[in-house]
């Protein structure tokens, strides 16, 4: 409740009177309002819970130094790297909420993190408050040139004729690429084997040898070895194609109804950051992602700019979670 203090006596009582009238019929302003009224008044940290020079760390460095100009105030870029990323995400979950603590997250760290972690530090959900979608990297799924298909229909039906024969390169365990190929497997009604390697450029030898069939990958790390000719692009594993392979259709368009893995980065901000700091952060964020020079850039290193409201990220997290768990299930993976 806003209380009214005594005030020294004024040298003119009717304006006295009248000024403490006011002042005590004026509601006070919520702290949140007046925290965002002066938003920034020193620098920002943003952490980004992946290596520098990695793409993740290159989008994240763009967004923070285009927040810098359009805030007026220093961002200051912090690697908190380790387990899959789910350090860096902890350390601004225990941040102080008021705007100056931001985390570039991402499907991995939010959604499939809680499933293949036993102890996760975190919540993903209650830990933070969404701030909006940054970018989605589009990934594809490829057959090598020796495997006599081309198309996914063709993968579902040589899987169906030889349950158990034909199998899959990830970048391991619980990771994206995995629970990627046991969504094929769970909608097609087919059993593909995943092999997973320490890295996919491990993989390629095998699946250009032919020993193994299909590979899961980002567009930007296949792209050179489709140009080679070492693998076939079969389809985008997300909701929409990518503007480097405008030919190659989603999975859903090459027959896997409801198929939709889309690997997206977004700031997030601890949780009970003041909604009006949110809010401008949104909008300082997508204004940015309207620049050609920010899309180009992106673009560069294989991702296409994906802007979105706090309401929208927050909804997006909620199916991905559930999803992300169904197929962690699935594919039998043990918490770590």
């Amino acid at each position: 409740m806003h209380r009214c203090t005594p005030q020294r006596r004024s040298p003119f009582p009717a304006a006295g009177l009248l000024g403490a009238f006011i002042a005590c019929m004026l509601p006070a302003l919520p702290a949140s309002v007046s925290a965002a009224a002066g938003y920034p008044e020193r620098p920002l940290r943003f952490v980004i819970p992946f290596p520098s020079g990695g793409v993740s760390d290159i989008i994240g460095r763009s967004i923070a130094a285009r927040l810098g100009e359009s805030l007026k105030q220093t961002v200051i870029v912090d690697n908190r790297v380790g387990a899959g990323g789910t350090i860096g995400s902890d350390v601004v979950s225990k941040a102080t909420p008021d705007g100056y603590t931001l985390l570039l997250g991402s499907l991995s760290t939010h959604a499939i993190a809680p499933h293949v972690f036993r102890k996760l530090p975190y919540d993903p959900v209650t830990g933070f408050a969404p701030v909006g979608t940054v970018v989605v990297a589009p990934n594809l799924v490829g057959a090598s040139m020796k495997l006599d298909v081309r198309s996914v229909k063709d993968v579902i039906t040589l899987a169906k004729a030889k349950p158990g024969s034909l199998s899959y390169a990830s970048s391991g365990i619980g990771a994206v690429f995995h629970l990627s190929g046991e969504l094929f497997n769970l909608l097609a009604g087919i059993d593909t084997v995943h092999v997973p390697f320490k890295g996919l450029a491990a993989a390629y030898p095998e699946v250009a040898s032919g020993q193994i069939g299909l590979v899961y990958d980002s567009v930007i790390s296949a792209m050179p070895h489709i140009k080679a000719g070492r693998i076939r692009p079969l389809a985008m594993l997300g909701a929409r194609r990518s503007a480097l392979l405008p030919d190659v259709p989603t999975m859903a368009e090459a027959g896997v109804p409801g198929y939709d893995v889309t690997f997206w980065q977004a700031l997030f901000a601890p949780a009970g950051t003041p909604a009006p700091i949110i809010a401008r952060l949104n909008d300082e964020v997508n204004r940015s992602l309207k620049l050609p020079e920010v899309r180009d850039a992106f673009a560069a290193q294989g991702a296409e700019v994906f802007p979105g409201s706090p309401a929208q990220l927050a909804v997006l997290l909620k199916n991905d979670i559930a999803l992300m768990g169904k197929l962690v299930r699935q594919a039998k993976v043990q918490p770590d």
